[in-house]
């Protein structure tokens, strides 16, 4: 597994924790502020068409085991 998607487990772990315990905060709301903040930063260096294409496949993939990372192949 690429250490990039433990740093990302890290974080939101991290955040999902937070938003458990403080009571002023959601985790359902923690939920979409996650994804509305990574959706946002990818918009920034991909299309829209190619990060719709990128999330209709990760959907599809959701139930396996694990992500393969191919580096330059």
């Amino acid at each position: 597994m690429a250490g990039e998607f433990d740093v990302a487990r890290q974080c939101i772990s991290q955040a999902m924790q937070q938003a458990e315990q403080d009571p002023a905060m959601s985790p359902e709301v923690m939920d979409s502020a996650l994804l509305q903040t990574l959706l946002a930063g990818m918009l920034a260096t991909r299309t829209r068409k190619d990060l719709a294409s990128l999330i209709e496949f990760q959907l599809e993939s959701a139930g396996e085991d694990e992500f393969v990372v191919t580096r330059g192949c």
